[in-house]
């Protein structure tokens, strides 16, 4: 049934920019690559952070502010031009398992972001413990490998 709905997604193609010129999708696409450069480069900056790899002088609460309209930027992006990729083909990418994994690692990493490193980047009472927010980076960082990884295989498959 749902296969049957994504399926008209697509056979809509008078509707459908990206499955009626061929030019539109490598556009589309470039952006969404942009987008997601932007997302997870700015993340991964407040990973490094937290880590202690790099701007060990910036204060992380400071850091994290500065970085935050970049992040949501990048998530803007990937939120438009996830989607119109995806209505280019709904039947066929909802089938691939690599779309599946990056979807569900792209939902994760996104949750852990929103909570646990938005957390660990907030000002701290001098008394918190502080140990967690570096295994809280690596954790991160591995999701969002994971999406990486997810949208390098679909391309590949």
């Amino acid at each position: 049934m749902v296969l049957a709905i994504l399926q008209g997604v697509a056979e809509a193609a008078p509707l459908n920019p990206i499955a009626r010129w061929t030019w539109v999708f490598p556009v589309v696409e470039s952006f969404h690559v942009c987008g997601f450069a932007l997302l997870v480069g700015t993340i991964l900056i407040l990973d490094f952070r937290l880590l202690g790899i790099c701007l060990r002088k910036q204060p992380v609460p400071k850091l994290a502010k500065e970085l935050s309209r970049w992040i949501w930027a990048g998530l803007v992006i990937q939120l438009i031009t996830g989607p119109y990729l995806f209505s280019g083909d709904p039947g066929e990418y909802a089938q691939v398992a690599a779309f599946r994994a990056k979807m569900l690692f792209f939902a994760l990493a996104l949750i852990y972001h929103f909570t646990v490193i938005r957390k660990a980047a907030a000002p701290i009472e001098s008394s918190e413990p502080l140990g967690w927010r570096k295994p809280a980076a690596v954790i991160s960082l591995g999701l969002w490998l994971s999406v990486l990884v997810g949208g390098l295989w679909i391309g590949n498959l």
